[in-house]
């Protein structure tokens, strides 16, 4: 009797730890959420549309714009208490010419009420100028024409067109990159979020509409002169103004929802 008693309570506890442990591991999937960031590029309070959007900088100054391209990359969330999430091999290359890298996912954030963002606008030390180029892959591939081989280093920033402004008008170049000093053009962007919270779950995508003002390039801690620039090709001293300027000011937070 004792026997067949404890034979009934062993086939009760195996479901039952069975359960137990399929709960603990849908709980473990149920802790983080997808971010889906949206980047709309502008020109002042304009869409920017290659070659025909006029963009006037502070100084009354205009230029209109063929090729615009740039890298986002280690891309970092922040709660309010303080605390991080670095999404791990984030490399994004947003490209005006191509919709469809307007748009893109960070999977896999822990859940969570967060209140900030940041990112490296280009790409870190670490992957342009210490990695064998010829295993990069996706948006980083030097297929994209975004890597100087003769430099070994990616460009962060790729911007093109005509100064209108001038009489006659002249080329507009910005090659933007560099990471070893005294050239070192990797800038971190942190868009406020304004009070708002960007609020990660699961089963649901967030999402962080940004707007990336063109003309900021050229407005901010160090403005410059479209009339006397001759345009960057390489990194430099003025390469690294123009990263700062663009840290400093291009990218805002429009809108923050969670589907």
């Amino acid at each position: 009797m004792k026997t067949r008693l404890s034979t009934l309570l062993g086939l009760l506890v195996v479901p039952l730890a069975l359960f137990s442990g399929c709960k603990k591991d849908s709980d473990s999937l149920e802790t983080t959420g997808p971010v889906n960031i949206t980047v709309r590029n502008v020109a002042g309070s304009q869409d920017l549309a290659l070659n025909s959007t006029v963009a006037t900088t502070a100084a009354g100054e205009t230029f209109t714009v063929s090729t615009f391209e740039y890298y986002l990359s280690n891309i970092k969330f922040t709660k309010s208490d303080g605390t991080t999430y670095a999404a791990p091999d984030t490399y994004f290359l947003v490209n005006q010419a191509k919709p469809s890298s307007l748009s893109f996912m960070v999977p896999n954030v822990p859940a969570g009420d967060y209140t900030g963002v940041s990112f490296i606008v280009g790409v870190d030390a670490q992957k342009t100028g210490l990695t064998d180029p010829t295993t990069f892959t996706g948006d980083l591939n030097q297929a994209n024409a975004m890597y100087w081989t003769w430099n070994s280093g990616h460009i962060f920033m790729k911007l093109e067109g005509t100064i209108t402004s001038t009489s006659p008008a002249k080329p507009l170049t910005c090659h933007i990159g560099g990471y070893t000093d005294p050239n070192n053009a990797i800038v971190t962007a942190a868009p406020a979020f304004n009070g708002a919270k960007l609020t990660v779950q699961a089963n649901h995508t967030s999402q962080l509409h940004l707007a990336a003002n063109v003309t900021k390039i050229f407005d901010g801690p160090t403005p410059t002169a479209l009339s006397t620039f001759t345009g960057v090709h390489m990194p430099s001293t003025q390469s690294v103004q123009l990263a700062q300027n663009y840290a400093a000011g291009m990218f805002t937070v429009k809108k923050i929802t969670t589907d």
